[in-house]
C-alpha cells in the first residue's frame, strides 16, 4: 500500500496552470483500477481537446523537492448545463425555474496521480476551478452553476468542498449523481 502524503503547499510544493502541448502526461499514475479512465483520459485525449477548444485542462505541477515538474494532478473543465427540476429551487429570480436546465461549467474530470494523493491537491484543483468559474466565466457569460458527475465514491469529497447533492431519487441511485454549486 501506498503510503498517504502529508499537506502540499501550493505556490510553495506546486502551483496550477494550463496544460501545454508539450507536456508529458505519460507518467501520470491513477493507482485505482476507477479511475484508469481518468488516466486514459489525460495521456490520450486532454492535450488535443485542449488545443481545439473541447475542453480546457489545467494541472497542478511540482515546484519543489521530488515532485519538480512533475504533473501532480488535473481538472478539465466544460461548459454545460445542469436540469435541476424537482431537486433543486432556483430563489432569484423564480422564473428561472420554468427552464428545463440552467448554464453550468462542468468539472468533467478532476484526478491526482495516486503518489501524491492525501496531499490536498484535489481540493486546490477544485477550488481553482470555482475561482476560473467565478472570476472569468461567470462575469462574461451566462453561467449560475459549477456542476460534476461524481464518482459514487468521490461524493462525500465533494460535498465536503461545497457540492449539494441534487436531491431525487433518480440522481442519487445514479452511478455518477449530478452534485453543483449555485454560484450565487
Amino acid at each position: 500500500a501506498e503510503s498517504r502524503r502529508t499537506e502540499m503547499i501550493f505556490g510553495e510544493d506546486y502551483f496550477i496552470r494550463s496544460l501545454d502541448l508539450s507536456d508529458s502526461t505519460a507518467g501520470f499514475k491513477a493507482g485505482d483500477p476507477a479511475a484508469q479512465p481518468l488516466k486514459s483520459f489525460f495521456q490520450n485525449q486532454a492535450q488535443e481537446f485542449h488545443q481545439h477548444g473541447i475542453a480546457k485542462t489545467y494541472v497542478a505541477e511540482g515546484a519543489a523537492g521530488e515532485a519538480t515538474g512533475k504533473l501532480l494532478g488535473f481538472v478539465t473543465l466544460i461548459a454545460s448545463e445542469i436540469d435541476i427540476r424537482g431537486g433543486y429551487v432556483v430563489d432569484d429570480p423564480a422564473r428561472a425555474n420554468r427552464y428545463a436546465s440552467l448554464p453550468a461549467v462542468k468539472l468533467a474530470r478532476l484526478a491526482v496521480d495516486s503518489r501524491f494523493r492525501g496531499s490536498r491537491i484535489g481540493e486546490a484543483l477544485v477550488d481553482f476551478s470555482l475561482a476560473v468559474v467565478v472570476e472569468n466565466v461567470a462575469p462574461h457569460v451566462g453561467c449560475r452553476f459549477l456542476v460534476t458527475d461524481a464518482k459514487q465514491p468521490a461524493v462525500a469529497f465533494y460535498e465536503k468542498m461545497g457540492f449539494t447533492l441534487i436531491d431525487t431519487d433518480d440522481n442519487r441511485k445514479r452511478e455518477n449523481p449530478v452534485m453543483f454549486i449555485d454560484l450565487l
